[in-house]
Parts: structure tokens; sequence; C-alpha cells
């Protein structure tokens, strides 16, 4: 039964994730301004499992901290099923994902205002990249070796809650790849924050660079401010459905109903709700509140409170595959250190193996360097034939195809973003590898995400589409073959060895075997987006299209994928909507 007189706030926000902690620190920044975070997870801030680099990988698929989502098998990836972790804790992704901070193109972001997104271009957007966090600078040794192109204005003017840190020494595969990239003249001569950045560098990570432990939303956003009598934080608190008052010409979202251990409870918003609750859950949390596809709504039973059959399409992700090769005998071993020598070197003064272990090595590629007279025209004719304008073609798809058009035929733009690993290939679990990964920046291929059962405690079904576009395998078979040539480069070609094991066994040369290697071995880069779409489901002051006190502030909004890793961006929406809902209300702020 639910609560009588149920508590009043006047802001909630539907998730503690990477986007909520954000609002929470900024929105509460008014003492006059009562703000509720629901968080379905706990508090695992603590948790050796979380703060530390080095045990990155024992959070993924682990009910404690993942929502464990899964994918429907993907006819273009010969039916495989792609597992998606999501952050199910106070922090959300940012407190289980894998540290890169990597910056989308100046382009990519203006896109998304061409598509009639007033106040979500470049030049409005670049601040917030800075806003979020605090790059510490490098050190004199790693800035001289691994091409740091941050400049030091820019490290000066970052003073958010964020710490980004470049990595601590320099080693051997570090200066490789960027020296690798300056031999084929694309070592990056731009900071990345720029949003023109092309080639080779070394990134930074979101880890501190005082204590070596993960930097996220949670300890960053939401520790330093929870004592604020004005801000409340519940943990384990399911969202059954958002309360909506129809007895306006305009439904109005009055409140939320969630669960806690077993017991409903009703909140009520006197100004408004906001949900940042991720890409699969807040197009979920739209449905069987009734806001969605009638069709869909109805087959569950749900009452439309307003139709928008927009709702949990458009969903987007980065895909990669990865070519593996054996390294010489006398390259050094990923980590011969044992685990329990390991975590008494971190225990002890945050240092050893796991105080850095993200990854810095990567690359804005762009595709026409690496191709012949001869392959840039077959590009040429590969363009026209599957982005040849249709009739049925709505002004998004039509604006969306010739953004990754230009993008594909520039020189000066990255279709894809590679990074370098140590992973061994599939099935190895002996051996000394070196893997070159590429991450297709814009894809044609959608899919969706929409509820299969109006109980809340049912997974969304997730249908990616991956490659469903023949457009996407073509590209990125062309990228892999752009891997092969950087293989054969100097100098890492000299540290590959020679008649070495290597995946794919046989070198992707064709276009034929290189596309049918993506379709077999790309997998996810854990990047959804685009689920409740800017435009199509809110609009620019990111109000829910339909219904008055309702807004979306996470990843499901983004109308195209930025390229790189997205959490620098969730990141910039956050601090962007911070200000934009703090103008709307009224809200005072220090900041």
């Amino acid at each position: 039964m639910a609560q009588h007189g149920a508590p009043e706030y006047d802001v909630i926000i539907i998730g503690g994730g990477t986007s909520g902690c954000v609002l929470a620190n900024r929105l509460s920044e008014d003492a006059n301004v009562s703000v509720l975070v629901l968080e379905a997870g706990e508090d695992r801030s603590n948790d050796e499992r979380i703060y530390t680099p080095g045990l990155i990988a024992s959070t993924l698929d682990n009910p404690e901290f993942d929502w464990q989502y899964v994918a429907e098998p993907a006819a273009g990836m010969h039916n495989r099923r792609i597992k998606h972790p999501r952050g199910r804790v106070i922090g959300g992704t940012s407190a289980i994902n894998s540290f890169a901070l990597i910056y989308p193109s100046a382009a990519g972001i203006n896109a998304w205002a061409e598509l009639g997104n007033v106040g979500w271009d470049w030049t409005t957007l670049a601040p917030y990249y800075l806003k979020f966090q605090t790059i510490v600078p490098p050190n004199e040794e790693v800035k001289k070796q691994l091409n740091i192109m941050h400049s030091d204005e820019k490290i000066r003017r970052s003073n958010g809650p964020i710490q980004a840190s470049f990595p601590m020494q320099v080693t051997g595969f570090q200066k490789l790849w960027v020296d690798t990239f300056r031999t084929l003249g694309l070592d990056n001569v731009s900071d990345p924050l720029d949003g023109h950045a092309l080639g080779g560098h070394t990134s930074t990570c979101h880890i501190t660079g005082d204590k070596h432990e993960r930097s996220h939303a949670g300890v960053a956003y939401l520790d330093p401010v929870r004592s604020r009598t004005n801000l409340t934080v519940i943990t384990n608190a399911l969202v059954r459905k958002l309360m909506v008052d129809q007895d306006n010409p305009i439904p109005v979202v009055s409140g939320v109903v969630y669960s806690q251990d077993g017991v409903l409870h009703e909140v009520r918003a006197k100004r408004e709700v906001i949900l940042a609750a991720g890409t699969f859950n807040t197009p979920q949390i739209l449905e069987i509140s009734g806001i969605g596809n009638p069709d869909i709504l109805q087959q569950h039973g749900i009452d439309v409170v307003y139709a928008n059959p927009a709702v949990g399409e458009n969903l987007q992700d980065h895909i990669r595959p990865g070519l593996s090769f054996e390294l010489n005998d006398d390259a050094p071993p990923r980590s011969s250190m044992p685990v329990e020598e390991a975590r008494r070197l971190y225990q002890e003064n945050r240092s050893g193996p796991w105080a850095e272990q993200g990854a810095f090595a990567f690359a804005y590629m762009p595709l026409v360097p690496f191709l012949g007279p001869e392959e840039t025209q077959e590009l040429k004719t590969l363009l026209d034939r599957h982005l040849k304008e249709g009739e049925s073609w709505s002004p998004f798809i039509r604006k969306r195809n010739a953004f990754i058009r230009e993008v594909i035929e520039s020189a000066d733009e990255a279709s894809a973003v590679a990074f370098m690993s140590r992973r061994p290939p599939p099935g190895v679990e002996n051996g000394n590898f070196i893997t070159l990964n590429s991450m297709l920046s814009h894809p044609c291929s959608a899919g969706s995400a929409h509820i299969s059962s109006a109980d809340p405690e049912t997974k969304p079904k997730i249908d990616f589409n991956y490659y469903s576009h023949p457009l996407d395998v073509e590209i990125h078979g062309r990228h892999v073959q752009a891997l092969e040539k950087l293989a054969r480069t100097e100098p890492l070609a000299s540290c590959i060895k020679p008649g070495g094991r290597r995946h794919p066994n046989d070198p992707a040369v064709t276009i034929d075997s290189a596309i049918e290697f993506v379709r077999n071995f790309s997998t996810t880069n854990y990047h959804p987006c685009g689920t409740c779409s800017l435009g199509a489901v809110v609009d620019s002051r990111l109000n829910v299209n339909g219904v008055r006190g309702l807004r979306i502030v996470d990843a499901s909004i983004m109308p195209i994928i930025p390229r790189g890793n997205m959490i620098s961006t969730v990141y910039a929406v956050a601090e962007r909507a911070a200000d934009i809902i703090s103008e709307d209300l009224g809200i005072r702020r220090s900041t």
C-alpha cells in the first residue's frame, strides 16, 4: 500500500548515476530548493572493486553493481547476443566503466543543433567539458614523450569535481602508439577539448592524481554535498511509475511511485521530476507511465497519457572489432605480478599495476588517409549507393546521413576512434599480445529499447540492430584494413612477432574478409544512447514533449552519438542541463 500524506520535494531526480549526481549537486546549491534523488542501487563507493582501477573487471556482470542487460540477437552479427553492463549504484556507470575521457568533434555536436535543437551547438556545449573536471597536469617526461596535446591554458581553466589524470609514467607501448601515428603523419596536433583533434594521442582517465582512485560522479559530485539539509538521497528505490495528473489540458507529472524493500511509496514534486535513469531505464519509465508508442503501451495494458512513437527509438552504440598480434619474445608482458602483491602495493601506497589500469592510447582516425585513389573512388561509389536519398526519409534521417557522409569523406574528421589494449584474442588464455581496436564513430544503424512488460522489474527488450544498415559494415571493414596497415607501420611493426599468432588467423586484406571479421567479432564499447532524443522526445530545454513538469537528462537525449567514449559528453550535457533548469526554475546557484 502507498503511504498517505506523501512527502513533497521541489525537484525529484530519478537516478543517482552520472547525470543524477551532477544535478543533485548543482540544483541543491540553492538552500531554498528541496531535492530528492531516487537510486535503484546502493552506495558502494567505499567498495575496493569500485575505487581501485585494477579491479575494474570485478564489477561487470555482478548484480551488486550492474543491471546486467543483454541485447537481443543481432542479425548483422550472426545473431550474437551482447551483454550491456550499466551501473546500478550511486555514480551509475561512471562507477564501473573503463575510465577513458575522449571528446566529441565540434562537427558532431553542431549536427545536434542543425537538427533544430537550439542551444546544443559546440560553442555552447564546449565550456562544460572543462566545467565538469579538473585535469591533473602530466609530469614533464610524460608530456614530452607521449604527445600530450591538452594545452596548459585548458588544464588551468579546468576546475570541476571530476579528477582527470594522465599516465604516471611513460611505458614503451604508449610511446610506440604515438610514434607509429607520427610515422603515418597522423600524430594529433590539436587540443582534444577544442573539438578538432585528429590522429594518435595520449588521453586522460577519470582517476585521481593523488590517491589513484576512480573519480566518479558519486564521490566527486554527490559525496561533498550529502550533508546539505535540502538534499535527500534514497537508495534501493525502484521507480514503479510516474504520477500523472490528467485533469489539465496538458498532463502534468506530479510525482513518483517507487518501491523499497517491498513497500510502495509515493513522493510528490512541487516543481518538476527529472528522469536521469539512463538510455534503457528512462524510456522504460516513460512507457510504464503511459508516454510512448500507443501500440506498445496497449499491448501491455497501459493507458496512453501521451502518444509518442519516438520514445525508445533511435538507440545507437559504438561497436568495435579488435585485431590481435603476438609480440616478440623480449616484449614486456601485460602484467606478471601476483594478485596479492598487486593488492599489497596498492593498499600500502597506491602504487603498482592496480593504480593505473586505464586505457590512455587513443586515436581519432579518419579513413581517407588510408585509401589510395582507386579506393577513394570506390568509397564515393559506395556512399552514393547506400546514402542515396529516399522519398521516405524523415528530415532527421536526411540530415543525419548527410553529416555521416561528410565525416567519412573528410580527411579532417574521425569516422572511427582507435585504441590500443593488451587483451589477448578470444579463446587465448596465454601469450603476450597487443590488440588494435576500432570504434565506428557514427553508425547509420539504429535500434530500440522498449518495455517487455508493464512490470518495472522486468528488463526491457533491447535491440540495437547492429550492422543493419549496409554502409556500417563497409566502413567498419575498411577501418579494420586501416588497422592492418597500422600494424605494418614502424615502430609498431618491429614489435610484432614474425610468424606469431594473430587474430584473425589470416590478415583482413580483402574488404570481404574484413567485413566477415567485424560481423563475427565486433562487440560493444558500452556507449548506448539516443532513446529519448532531442527534438523527438524532449525539446531544447529538455522538457518531455506532451506533458508538463518532466525533463530528461542523460545519454538518451543524444540524437546522434558523439565520437569516442561518451562519459565526457554525459557530464557536459548534465552540467548544461543544470544551468538550463536553474534558469527556468529560478534556482539561485553559487557557480
